[in-house]
């Protein structure tokens, strides 16, 4: 058996900190879990300069919206919060090693490159831990991770892995190159995001943040609604990638 041509899951969510997935891509998530796709996610800190909560608070919380989103597994890498470096060897190394353990059809990045450093540093990494990953004279040092207990387990590194398309979430300005109608699944994603009481309430001792403000998460709406507008949904999650479709035929899904 080919290891190398065998895919281990459909789709790879890699994101700097644990909610970030849930943020950018909850509701895709949720409507390809749905749909019996194996979807897992990375994330690539522990987000130990968070201004709330423990890293294993926000591991807990992690561990609640994944079993709602239906995630396939969940891993935690230990990369220093704060400092995501698409030149780090390290970092590289330990992502890559990732994608040769769980094999990914198409690997997108959570949430929007903006903002952020990480978020801005993140498709860099995945990109080169991509390309490297499928150069066989190259193995990839694996570094210490966390696991979710609820999920499935990591199967053996394949000797090398292609990835057949890199994405990432689309920022409010850019232009999307495909659009998920989430609208079936919206109340999973409001439920997963929930979960993360300790980055989204400002209440009890919480220091205020960008986040944790009343008005972010009606953003996070506002930001689906508009998706969805422009594709004729109620809501929507919009990808952008540097690849370009290939067809045999007319899809069934429509075009607006």
């Amino acid at each position: 058996m080919n290891d190398a041509k065998i895919p281990g899951c459909d789709l790879l969510v890699i994101s700097p900190h644990t909610d970030d997935l849930e943020i950018g891509l909850g509701g895709t998530v949720a409507l390809l879990a749905g749909k019996g796709r194996s979807v897992w996610a990375l994330d690539l800190t522990r987000g130990e300069l968070g201004s709330n909560a423990t890293p294993e608070e926000r591991w807990r919380e992690a561990a609640e919206s994944s079993a709602i989103l239906g995630l396939a597994g969940r891993l935690q890498l230990e990369l220093p919060d704060g400092f995501i470096d698409a030149r780090d060897r390290d970092q590289v190394n330990q992502v890559a090693a990732v994608v040769r353990r769980l094999r990914p059809r198409r690997v997108v990045t959570a949430p929007d490159p903006v903002r952020h450093p990480d978020h801005v540093e993140t498709p860099g990494l995945v990109a080169r831990a991509c390309f490297l990953a499928r150069l066989e004279s190259w193995v990839p040092e694996a570094g210490p991770w966390r696991i979710w207990e609820g999920g499935a387990r990591p199967g053996p590194p394949a000797s090398r892995w292609e990835v057949e398309t890199l994405l990432r979430v689309c920022p409010d300005q850019g232009a999307p190159s495909l659009v998920f109608d989430v609208g079936e699944v919206w109340e999973r994603k409001t439920a997963a995001l929930a979960c993360y009481a300790s980055q989204f309430q400002r209440d009890g001792d919480r220091k205020a943040t960008a986040i944790n403000d009343p008005g972010f998460l009606r953003r996070i709406t506002r930001r689906a609604r508009t998706w969805g507008r422009r594709a004729g949904v109620e809501y929507g999650e919009a990808l952008q990638t540097d690849a370009v479709a290939v067809l045999t035929d007319l899809p069934e899904q429509k075009w607006l």
